[in-house]
């Protein structure tokens, strides 16, 4: 039976559910090293994104290093698992980092936590500046940030036994739950400390980065309150999604409610939810494999009827979101109610949805870092 709580009101799905198997979750890889290959520029070496939104293929270059840095992780671990490809991570995280000169927690720490897997080379440099750039008030950083520093840390602390970086990852991870998480609510904040009024103003990639973070640290340092913590977040998460099964974007973390359903990301759907999942039940010890193949049947069976999926383009788009300017409305509305304790007012209505036709490399790269070693998990 599925879950009541935090509906907003959308259509019940009308057909069944798509078959997900092993071939379609390997199709779904196959395509993603395909699109990254596809939006490569070789004489930047990064990435870039790609538009259908005026009707003709575009070039976008939005946060470019940013989103090579990211997928270099995928990248390698498809190459690793049998996927052919063109694309060399180590090279991919090299030109990311060169590429972003300023010290962010979150670029550092999510090249940290990539290079423990690809090895290139790029920890010795990227330790100290990481544990510089958190040794400062944190106060409003935002929480996926933070959880991006927390899972690299953990995870170098495995082939480094270096105090400092065990330090700091104990400190990300009393910070996470003793100032961000909201045990009422079963949600973190948005950010740590800053305006109260924004910080419970909690996003789907806040609470999936933290639970990614917090069973990481966890398994890696047998920290039972950890793991507890993310199960507790992920079981909240699982009976917020709507009737497609499709995770919303805003919450209320103090009251654990839905605020503003759209726009429902495909990257969620099959990527950073399945992805969190696998790595959730390797600390728990729970299977999560329905969950997933639940999430990733939205890619096919959504609100929209519309596939997500576009083999020509070799893209999987963006997201679904209401149009302009309901989107703003509900948002604000959603925000308003929750404090008065009430749902959103705002029910879906299909004429004020419309598929994003955008594609991002990351959300590619994070697909392969989800199924191109898991495929028997499916």
């Amino acid at each position: 039976m599925r879950p009541s709580v935090g509906r907003l009101g959308a259509a019940t799905p009308t057909r069944p559910a798509p078959v997900i198997d092993r071939a379609r979750v390997e199709d779904l890889v196959r395509l993603s090293l395909a699109g990254l290959e596809r939006m490569y520029d070789p004489a930047r070496e990064t990435l870039f994104s790609i538009s259908l939104e005026t009707g003709a293929r575009e070039t976008v270059e939005h946060l470019g290093v940013r989103y090579t840095v990211m997928s270099c992780l995928g990248i390698h671990e498809a190459k690793q698992a049998g996927f052919a490809t063109t694309l060399d991570a180590a090279t991919l995280l090299h030109s990311g980092l060169a590429r972003h000169a300023k010290p962010d927690v979150d670029h550092l720490g999510m090249a940290l936590w990539a290079d423990v897997t690809v090895q290139a080379g790029v920890a010795e440099a990227v330790v100290p500046k990481l544990l510089k750039a958190l040794d400062r008030d944190l106060d409003g950083v935002v929480g996926r940030e933070l959880a991006w520093a927390l899972t690299g840390l953990a995870l170098h602390a495995t082939r480094d036994d270096d105090p400092a970086v065990r330090k700091a990852a104990k400190m990300l991870r009393n910070l996470a739950i003793e100032r961000c998480w909201k045990e009422g609510g079963g949600l973190f904040d948005h950010f740590l400390g800053g305006n109260p009024l924004l910080r419970p103003q909690a996003l789907f990639s806040t609470q999936i980065y933290w639970v990614y973070a917090l069973a990481t640290y966890g398994r890696v340092f047998g920290d039972a309150e950890a793991i507890r913590v993310a199960t507790r977040c992920a079981d909240q998460l699982i009976a917020l999604r709507d009737p497609f099964f499709g995770w919303p974007w805003r919450y209320h973390a103090p009251s654990g409610r839905v605020t503003e359903r759209y726009p429902v990301y495909a990257v969620h759907q099959d990527a950073m939810a399945p992805m969190t999942l696998a790595v959730l039940g390797e600390a728990n010890g729970r299977d999560y494999r329905a969950v997933c193949r639940e999430s990733l049947g939205w890619l096919w069976n959504n609100e929209l009827d519309a596939p997500m999926v576009d083999a020509d383009e070799q893209a999987i788009w963006r997201a679904i979101r209401r149009v302009y300017p309901l989107n703003r409305v509900a948002y604000r509305l959603g925000w308003a109610t929750s404090w008065a304790g009430l749902a959103s007012p705002v029910a879906e209505r299909p004429w004020a949805l419309r598929v994003n036709r955008t594609s991002r490399p990351y959300h590619l790269g994070w697909v392969l870092h989800a199924w191109a070693t898991r495929l028997d998990r499916v």
